[in-house]
């Protein structure tokens, strides 16, 4: 894992207005009073700076604000961004904006409160009937060329087609900009607008997928109101404690989940959730919706790729469609992707048939055979352990404990040996370590053995995914800090340490 990744909150004051008057929103009736921004900006200003007091108790280091109306409009918002900001503990803060706020007079009082304007954050709505995408446009580049990490996006209209296409051609490259459904069309995209859309967001086809709802995926994250009310996300009821009550973070709680929803219906929803793929696609804090890109991405899997749960089933091979339309959304944007498993590869191309096609190799046997498919060739690694005395002592342990003594060799040399038995029959430390040390010096100096489940795995020391990681970002002429990881296993926690940092 990346620097321990921190709890996000959202929060929504409480202004419903805004400046633009979209015929499909319902706050575009509501006029501007005096009153409400009074109260809106004494709740924002008294929040931030409970966050202040509480961000490291709670282990919070995002905030985004999510408004009802648009809160980039008034000042308040600017001098509260920059002052989360500046706080060691923060990484991230930002807001959603429809960008109609004055842009120079953001940036110059960012700069005269010592923002750190790395981590300020901007999602930003364009709205075709309000203003140009040359205006627009214009507006992104004066804020990336600010150095503000932003996202651009619009709500993905097919009679839209044309314009979107303009907007994607005239905000900068490097920003990226996303399409979100259109929940009032009524009816299935076409195959030719989902691939035309996807060529302007290549993460679209995740916004035509159904998210069942699991509040067990979202443990780090809360919305806060500008009365104190806490929710879960901003599809939930309102939790049972308020955020002005301390009772709750004396004990260094944070709000468990609730969720009543069957599912998560729009990307403040999904994607906030504790997911790998969030991560792999937008970094540790995905509700910004800043992709990540990374130029290797190592996945192990099972429990990752392929869930615990498929283990029983006749669909072993197949991912679930989440996890391939992430990975071709990866494939897209340029990101070369690897698994990183402790399967042998003929095991691990058998298990993974729906989806080999997008990797140029991996990790396998848990570090001791690295394969790089380029399109001149392979290039290949193994580690060998000199085993054959080790195997004839395991073979005469084989009928006392239990197991079936598998070799896996190349060129008559050792790399892997699994000492397997039945599923109803996982291994014991104190078994594993018992045989372990009976085997001679030499030969327990230069290997390791770990468990999983049934398998008892025996490799060369050096054989680990983190240094396959290492060794296949050298081959690819890329530093450890551009690649991602993802696993569920001890084995996987030095590769996801080691990438991304």
């Amino acid at each position: 894992m990346e620097t321990p990744k921190g709890r996000m909150i959202l929060y929504r004051g409480s202004i419903k207005s805004c400046n633009y008057h979209c015929s499909y929103c319902p706050f575009h009736k509501q006029d501007i009073q005096a009153q409400e921004l009074t109260k809106d900006q004494e709740q924002w200003e008294d929040f931030v700076k409970s966050y202040e007091k509480r961000a490291e108790h709670l282990q919070i280091r995002a905030l985004m604000v999510v408004p009802y109306g648009e809160a980039m409009l008034y000042p308040w918002y600017w001098k509260g961004m920059a002052k989360i900001s500046v706080m060691e503990q923060t990484d991230a803060v930002g807001a959603q904006t429809n960008l109609s706020f004055p842009i120079t007079q953001f940036l110059t009082c960012l700069a005269l409160t010592g923002a750190h304007m790395d981590k300020i954050r901007l999602w930003a709505t364009f709205h075709p009937t309000m203003t140009t995408v040359s205006e627009f446009a214009g507006r992104c580049r004066q804020l990336y060329e600010a150095g503000i990490a932003l996202s651009v996006g619009a709500v993905g209209v097919p009679g839209e087609l044309e314009l979107l296409k303009k907007l994607r051609a005239e905000v900068p490259d490097a920003v990226y900009v996303w399409l979100n459904r259109m929940d009032g069309l009524k009816r299935p995209y076409t195959e030719r607008e989902t691939a035309d859309f996807s060529q302007i967001d290549p993460y679209f086809p995740r916004e035509l997928l159904v998210h069942a709802a699991d509040k067990a995926s979202c443990q780090g994250r809360l919305l806060v109101e500008g009365n104190g009310r806490m929710r879960t996300c901003n599809l939930t009821k309102p939790l049972p404690v308020v955020w002005q009550d301390d009772t709750w973070t004396a004990a260094m709680r944070f709000p468990d989940p609730v969720c009543s929803k069957k599912h998560c219906s729009c990307y403040l929803a999904y994607g906030g959730r504790e997911d790998f793929m969030n991560q792999a696609l937008f970094g540790p804090y995905p509700l910004f919706r800043i992709p990540r890109r990374p130029k290797a991405a190592f996945f192990d899997i099972e429990g990752t790729l392929l869930s615990t749960k498929q283990k029983e089933s006749s669909k072993y091979s197949q991912v679930s469609a989440h996890v391939r339309i992430g990975l071709e959304a990866l494939r897209k944007e340029g990101t070369a992707l690897f698994f990183a498993t402790t399967l042998p590869y003929q095991e691990a191309m058998k298990r993974c048939a729906g989806i080999r096609h997008l990797f140029q190799g991996g990790i396998f046997a848990g570090g001791a055979h690295l394969i790089w498919q380029k399109s001149e060739g392979k290039r290949e690694h193994f580690i060998y352990f000199d085993a054959q005395e080790s195997i004839r002592l395991l073979q005469m342990h084989a009928q006392t404990y239990g197991f079936r003594l598998l070799t896996y060799k190349n060129q008559g040399k050792c790399y892997k040996i699994t000492l397997l038995r039945p599923l109803h029959k996982p291994w014991s430390k104190q078994e594993a370590a018992g045989i372990f040390g009976s085997l001679p010096d030499t030969f327990s100096h230069t290997a390791r053995y770990f468990l999983e489940e049934n398998c008892m795995q025996i490799v060369a020391k050096q054989a680990t995914k983190e240094q396959g990681a290492e060794t296949i970002c050298q081959w690819l002429h890329i530093p450890v800090s551009d690649a991602f990881a993802a696993g569920d296993s001890q084995q996987d926690a030095g590769m996801m340490q080691l990438c991304g940092k």
